[in-house]
């Protein structure tokens, strides 16, 4: 095929595929615009924390509309209300108006700041359907008239405060951005938003029923949001709470691709990220130190205690270690190893392993052993200190058995062979008899016949064979060795008794068995 003829083909082709194209729209766009079910208007209005109420009015021009379904999602993953369809009260006609009622309130709890979307799908009675295009808002704290002001990929929103507070308060956000990205490694990958109220009421009437009291802060890395009371610009939370909570929303997202990481990672981050921290926590911590009472790791890797006393120990600690892995490995590892558990596939043991070269176990025993605490490691985990790793073949490798073992050994195979020769021998011995007995047996017989059958003709006194042979027979001499022929010698040898059978091992009663480990 010549170059003239192929380009010919392909604009053939664009031109084919531009005329469906064209003719898609305009049957989509002539569908729309036939549809006689139209919303004229619609609204959603927050009232937090208790519900949310949707409102919508709508016309058929040729039908009674009869169906109403309302469908809202949530990006809220507390919260599971994707695409779920909410059927609406009405009454039937070709203009109605449809109020729906959406309990948030309780165990249906939304977090202030949570992205929703919500559309209608509309039905006449002539089967005509109408699917509203997808409407899009942001559930607020409703309490209160938010203000907001943004720099870079942080926006700080407050209430009944000057434009001034909440400058400052965005001044020291991105600063304290910036500080925690340097200690991460890494900084945001996108926005965030801080809501700051007023007082702790405030604060905790925005959070799900039945949070812990002691809570001063709190983030939400899967909204990208955090927050946190502030009562004013020289109030220690600012100083505290704000970087521990900023530190949050960093760390995940830089790990966002990964596992969880342990809470006592997440957590001891944010704390050591503080620029304030107050005197009871070091004293929480002295305190369990001399008591030889700090929490394991493993107890506190998936949340810390409801108890407020444990959890401020959690803290503590979780900080205090935090804070031994940065002097002791320093700022790189502790960098590369944020960096390794953005992966989905990763242990954050194996993790540990890879960038400070200790994995969980170990470093808690080295952090603790660093604090004169016990160990947690068994003998068979410690490291040896000063043995070097051996090169000698497997097979040259020294024995390690018990200088006893050759003795007990032989003492074994002899209580083995001595029974084993015994038996054997007691069976060759009680064959012989059989056999010797069976000999006697049939010379008695034999004897017998002989004596009972007199031969005719002949002088009594001196037996015959049965062949007519005479033999002479005297009684043995009391010195001569051999014993008379008779029944008499069954009874005076016992060796010639009647076999009995003996039985070596008699039936003895069931042992018992040994209880199961």
């Amino acid at each position: 095929m010549c170059l003239r003829s192929l380009h010919l083909l392909r604009a053939l082709l664009v031109s084919l595929c531009a005329l469906y194209l064209v003719f898609t729209a305009f049957n989509a766009t002539a569908h729309a615009a036939g549809n006689p079910i139209q919303i004229t208007s619609q609204t959603d209005t927050v009232i937090f924390p208790k519900s949310i109420d949707f409102h919508m009015s709508a016309v058929d021009s040729s039908s009674t509309i009869v169906q109403a379904n309302l469908y809202i999602a949530s990006d809220d993953s507390t919260k599971s209300i994707q695409n779920a369809p909410h059927g609406a009260n009405f009454r039937h006609a070709r203009t109605i108006t449809v109020d729906y009622h959406d309990d948030i309130s309780g165990n249906n709890f939304i977090t202030p700041g949570t992205p929703m979307q919500y559309y209608w799908i509309l039905q006449d009675s002539a089967g005509n359907t109408f699917t509203e295009a997808t409407q899009y808002f942001m559930l607020l704290d409703s309490r209160f008239s938010w203000q907001h002001v943004t720099q870079g990929q942080v926006t700080v929103n407050w209430y009944n405060r000057s434009p001034a507070f909440g400058q400052t308060l965005l001044v020291d956000a991105s600063s304290d951005i910036n500080r925690i990205s340097g200690v991460l490694g890494s900084g945001l990958t996108h926005p965030i938003n801080l809501w700051v109220y007023e007082t702790p009421d405030d604060f905790h009437g925005a959070l799900a029923p039945n949070s812990y009291e002691w809570v001063g802060g709190i983030a939400f890395p899967t909204l990208s949001e955090a927050f946190i009371s502030v009562a004013g610009t020289s109030d220690t939370t600012l100083i505290r709470d704000m970087p521990h909570e900023l530190t949050h929303l960093v760390f995940h997202q830089l790990t966002a691709q990964g596992i969880l990481a342990p809470t006592w990672f997440d957590e001891g981050l944010a704390v050591y990220n503080q620029q304030y921290h107050e005197p009871e926590m070091a004293a929480r911590l002295d305190e369990a130190l001399a008591s030889h009472t700090l929490l394991r790791l493993s107890n506190i890797s998936f949340n810390f205690p409801a108890d407020a006393d444990s959890a401020y120990l959690a803290y503590a600690q979780s900080w205090n270690l935090i804070s031994f892995m940065y002097s002791t490995f320093g700022q790189p590892k502790m960098a590369r190893l944020i960096q390794l558990m953005n992966n989905g596939n990763s242990d954050f043991s194996d993790d540990l392993t890879k960038a400070i070269g200790e994995d969980t176990l170990h470093l808690e025993n080295q952090w603790r052993i660093s604090l004169h605490q016990s160990s947690v490691l068994t003998s068979v985990d410690q490291p040896t200190a000063t043995t070097q790793p051996l090169t000698i073949p497997p097979d040259q490798l020294p024995g390690t058995a018990n200088s006893t073992e050759p003795f007990f050994v032989s003492i074994g195979l002899f209580l083995i062979v001595i029974p084993l020769c015994g038996i054997v021998f007691i069976t060759i011995n009680e064959r012989r008899k059989r056999q010797r007995l069976l000999v006697a047996q049939d010379a008695q017989r034999i004897l017998d016949i002989a004596f009972s059958q007199p031969v005719p003709n002949q002088p009594s006194g001196s037996p015959l064979w049965s062949d007519g042979t005479r033999f002479s027979y005297s009684p043995p001499s009391p010195l001569s060795p051999s014993k008379p022929a008779t029944g008499e010698r069954l009874a005076e040898y016992p060796e010639f008794l009647p076999y009995k059978e003996y039985k070596e091992y008699p039936q003895q009663g069931q042992q018992k068995q040994a209880p199961q480990e």
